[in-house]
């Protein structure tokens, strides 16, 4: 923390309704338009940080969370999957915000996984993510378009076989990130991307149970990002919600960015505070 930041504040614990604790923590004013962020796959809270308080200094009340199993969240078994993360954490976080706030719609923003959570939540309760979400900003997220390249489709293969003998999924050496993440989830995404299809594990389509929710998405990937969330996964996501309120942008140098950003660099990075931050406010602001 350099000292023109704002100290970080204390968590506060919220339950699920199956048991387990989740941090929430607020940056910026207490009566701003509540926005949500969350982190992707072995990351935490930190990962949002720096936008979160950039738009709290717009005025935005931003809500930081993480997931379970990470940053200051409870340390449960890592026997959960990605539906058990939209289905438990995504409605406990929406309804403390919506306590905490008075507002019964907050903006959504999730950086990779962090996008898939809330889309799948959304997709299994249509009519209710339209009451419940004001909007949502997906930032390289998406769930089908990984290892399109012969090597980058093997990877996935053997990661996804190590999966299948471990409970928490490696992510040293190769230094993914900060925490340890679920060897199940891993290998919902690992399928996702090599079946091509986003759905459930008890065959729930997650991209049809998006066509027409009515809410604005903001999308947005990374022209540099061949690997994790190349761009035609990014934009199958967003053109799955199929309302004229869906937006896409890719962020890369041939459409007039800084750079071609990479998975991280589209959230952390200087040249993301300068061009990208701030474009998320002002489409929240309009939205």
């Amino acid at each position: 923390m350099t000292a023109a930041e704002p100290a970080l504040p204390a968590p506060e614990l919220i339950r699920t309704v199956d048991g387990i604790n989740l941090a929430l923590r607020r940056i910026g004013p207490e009566n701003g338009p509540p926005v949500i962020l969350t982190h992707g796959t072995f990351s935490n809270h930190r990962s949002c940080l720096g936008l979160a308080n950039y738009l709290g200094a717009q005025g935005f009340a931003c809500w930081l969370f993480d997931w379970r199993g990470h940053g200051d969240s409870e340390r449960n078994d890592f026997l959960h999957s990605f539906d058990d993360v939209a289905e438990y954490d995504v409605p406990a976080i929406l309804d403390a915000v919506r306590q905490r706030s008075g507002q019964a719609a907050p903006a959504w923003i999730g950086h990779s996984g962090g996008g898939l959570i809330a889309s799948m939540w959304a997709a299994r309760n249509p009519r209710l993510a339209e009451r419940r979400l004001r909007a949502m900003v997906l930032l390289g997220s998406q769930a089908t378009a990984a290892g399109t390249s012969l090597r980058h489709r093997l990877s996935i293969q053997a990661f996804d076989w190590v999966l299948r003998w471990q409970r928490i999924a490696p992510s040293r050496p190769k230094n993914v990130g900060p925490e340890a993440e679920s060897a199940r989830l891993m290998r919902q995404w690992c399928q996702w991307n090599l079946r091509r299809r986003f759905d459930s594990l008890d065959g729930f389509d997650y991209l049809a149970g998006l066509a027409g929710i009515a809410i604005p998405v903001l999308g947005l990937a990374g022209s540099g990002d061949r690997f994790i969330a190349p761009q035609a996964g990014c934009r199958a996501l967003v053109e799955a919600f199929a309302t004229p309120q869906a937006q896409w942008l890719l962020c890369g140098q041939a459409n007039g960015f800084r750079e071609d950003y990479s998975h991280n660099r589209l959230l952390l990075s200087r040249n993301a505070s300068l061009e990208i931050w701030p474009r998320i406010a002002q489409w929240l602001a309009s939205n």
